[in-house]
């Protein structure tokens, strides 16, 4: 026998695992301390982080109550500007005609006061 060759049954022959299990291990221990600091840090940070995100919401959108406001006065324009605009421009137009009798008026009797002065 070849005194470089160890003898059988000795811990060289025995093959050692890959290190599946500890590398296995070894990532689970990672994720779960990941978990932890996220965890931790969501405990520490979480309610600041929530209060400012409410703020920050705060900031960018109206309240509830002004947007349902905004969607009342909303509907009440489109229903406006479909029944209403009519109404309104006839309004005007019987306005305009009234406008156009009272400066006619004005200048009838302006004119007859000119005349009675001479």
């Amino acid at each position: 026998m070849d005194a470089r060759r160890p003898k059988s049954g000795t811990r060289h022959d025995v093959k050692p695992r890959k290190g599946s299990d500890l590398d296995s291990l070894s990532a689970r221990e990672r994720e779960l301390r990941e978990k932890i600091e996220q965890l931790q840090d969501f405990v520490d940070h979480g309610p600041e982080r929530e209060r400012e995100a409410e703020e920050e919401r705060r900031r960018i959108l109206p309240p509830p109550s002004e947007i349902t406001q905004r969607k009342r006065e909303k509907k009440f324009m489109e229903q406006l500007s479909r029944g209403e605009l009519k109404n309104e421009k006839r309004h005007q137009a019987k306005s305009g005609f009234l406008l156009f009798l009272l400066i006619l008026a004005i200048l009838a009797i302006g004119l007859w006061i000119y005349r009675t002065i001479q």
